[in-house]
């Protein structure tokens, strides 16, 4: 038999002690600093606004205004036939990159024999260093930063690790580590408040085609940002850019392939074929050809004719095939017999990336430097721009829709401030004022207003000098503020020697196109007033950043 069973008494747990006063008062600090710790990493991931309200953004009774009720004809329909106008708009291709602007690497003999035909601008700027504002800032006629619009937008699909690595860029953008403190738009998208070029052209019964890289808000998951619902007629291309995957391909509202990766390679010539078979179809019509090439923005996908043809490598292969393109474009204008009833633009979004040449500007692409915002620009109109001109006048990209649609007998419209001008005495050769000449054009860098150039003068308030050793040293960063506190303070209470970059800035262009030399102690005066015109445009854009006439 087994052992008889025994009872084993377990003594009782004893009751758990309160803690003591000191010890709560040690978690619910430990608490509060986690509290006040997730606080500041919160803020740290938001995108820095330069005191602008994002509330000035929401959706408004704008959105369904009709682009008539403000957009008026300025001379009677049928008094005269309105130009035809194709944009031809290049992806990062820089000032340099032009044989008519010195190229030595590359050849462009189509564009350059565009420029022989028309004008070209060497002062001219895109709206903004980087893709998505520059392009709202284009076909809106306003600076970008109005339409909210402050910097690149990225795909809505994007992974959640490429989402969390750009939050974790804002949060290092804030320490100066990257040059990403905005890091973020006010909207996902152009809003439909605003009136495009291609809009204000439909009131004058022309056909509107988009071609190409949109990126003026995905809308593959936001239908209301496609190209069609802002005034294009057609559409075929890319909904961002071709490095942005995915990304996706469209012809009008249908989805032709969701991602098409690496595949690009005959996107080139498909956007150039779709163009000209528009081209041929609407002969008879006025009609606006948007066509914005992917090309050169990195990575390079060339067809088959121009890979490894160039000598600038597959950056050089990718010019080649845009200048092909244009050639081709402009040999429809001339077989359909209505190359003299239209104006052809050859531009850019902004300046080079990683490759291409800024042609001894100094910066590129995302810097408010020269080299940064300023573009190719080339112009022609048989029989309207004289051929072979060339003016150093300053302009931008946000003056191609006041012009465009003066040229369409339309008015811009009456309820919004138009940031451009009408640029048609410049294109056409005439003697112009100081009203054009010597306007203010600012120059920003995300929700920053940093620079101003007034005729010859270009005056920097504050930016990063991308410069050894702190290249983000602009004094909104943690290591822009340490690198200032290196200045050395004479113990006789003499001025401050600085050890590294100082502001403001002050570049006289017409001597100093490279922005080599700060002369801001020699021109006081001009400093100050260009710094007082910067700060009261600042002012007035922060009190109404839409800029609605009410």
């Amino acid at each position: 038999m087994g052992s008889p069973a025994r009872w084993v008494t377990i003594p009782a747990f004893p009751a758990l002690a309160s803690p003591p006063t000191s010890m709560k008062k040690v978690l619910l600090l430990g608490l509060a600093l986690i509290a006040v710790a997730c606080g500041l990493a919160w803020r740290a991931l938001q995108p820095h606004t330069a005191g602008i309200e994002l509330s000035a953004f929401a959706p408004g009774s704008r959105d369904t205004l009709a682009p008539g009720a403000v957009v008026k004809p300025t001379a009677p329909a049928g008094r005269f036939r309105p130009p035809n106008i194709v944009l031809i708009l290049a992806d990062d291709l820089g000032w340099g990159d032009l044989g008519v602007q010195g190229s030595r690497v590359l050849q462009t003999p189509n564009v350059d024999a565009l420029a022989n035909e028309g004008v070209r601008l060497t002062d001219f700027y895109a709206s903004a260093p980087v893709c998505t504002p520059s392009r709202a800032g284009l076909l809106t006629g306003r600076y970008p930063v109005r339409t909210g619009l402050a910097t690149v937008l990225s795909a809505s699909s994007d992974t959640f690790m490429r989402a969390t690595m750009r939050r974790l860029a804002i949060a290092a953008g804030k320490l100066g580590t990257t040059d990403m403190i905005g890091g973020g738009t006010a909207v996902r998208g152009l809003p439909a408040s605003e009136i495009t070029i291609a809009e204000a052209l439909q009131l004058r019964g022309y056909r509107t085609l988009a071609v190409g890289k949109w990126h003026l808000g995905d809308f593959t998951h936001w239908p209301q940002f496609h190209p069609m619902r802002h005034g294009f007629d057609h559409f075929f291309g890319y909904n961002v850019a071709n490095d942005d995957f995915p990304v996706a391909l469209w012809r009008d509202e249908q989805q032709l392939v969701a991602d098409v990766g690496t595949r690009q390679s005959e996107h080139t010539r498909e956007f150039t074929k779709e163009a000209v078979e528009y081209i041929r179809a609407w002969r008879d019509a006025p009609f606006f050809v948007f066509l914005a090439h992917k090309d050169p923005h990195q990575p390079f996908f060339p067809s088959a004719p121009f890979a490894g043809r160039s000598a600038g490598g597959p950056y050089g292969d990718a010019v080649s095939e845009f200048d092909w393109s244009v050639g081709e474009v402009m040999r429809a204008l001339r077989e359909t017999g209505v190359a003299d009833d239209t104006l052809v633009i050859v531009t850019s979004d902004n300046g080079p990336w990683y490759e291409g040449s800024p042609g001894g500007l100094r910066g590129r692409k995302g810097q408010t430097y020269e080299g940064g915002f300023r573009v190719p620009f080339i112009a022609a109109w048989p029989g309207r721009i004289p051929a072979g001109t060339v003016s150093k006048v300053p302009a931008m990209n946000i003056d191609l829709f006041p012009t465009l649609l003066g040229l369409a007998g339309l008015s811009p419209p009456s309820d919004r401030v138009i940031d451009g001008i009408d640029l048609l005495p410049v294109l056409e050769g005439r003697a112009v004022d100081a009203a054009i000449a010597e306007r203010p054009l600012y120059f920003f860098h995300e929700y920053d207003v940093e620079a101003i150039r007034v005729g010859r003068w270009k005056y920097i308030a504050r930016n990063s000098h991308y410069t050894w050793p702190v290249p983000i040293d602009k004094n909104d960063t943690f290591s822009g503020k340490s690198a200032n506190s290196r200045d050395y303070y004479p113990a006789d209470g003499g001025e401050p020697v600085p050890t590294l970059g100082t502001w403001p800035l002050l570049y006289d262009l017409e001597r100093d196109p490279e922005e080599s030399y700060n002369v801001a102690k020699r021109h006081p005066d001009v400093c100050g007033r260009l710094d007082a015109g910067l700060e009261r445009w600042t002012r007035a854009f922060r009190a109404a950043p839409r800029g609605w006439k009410d």
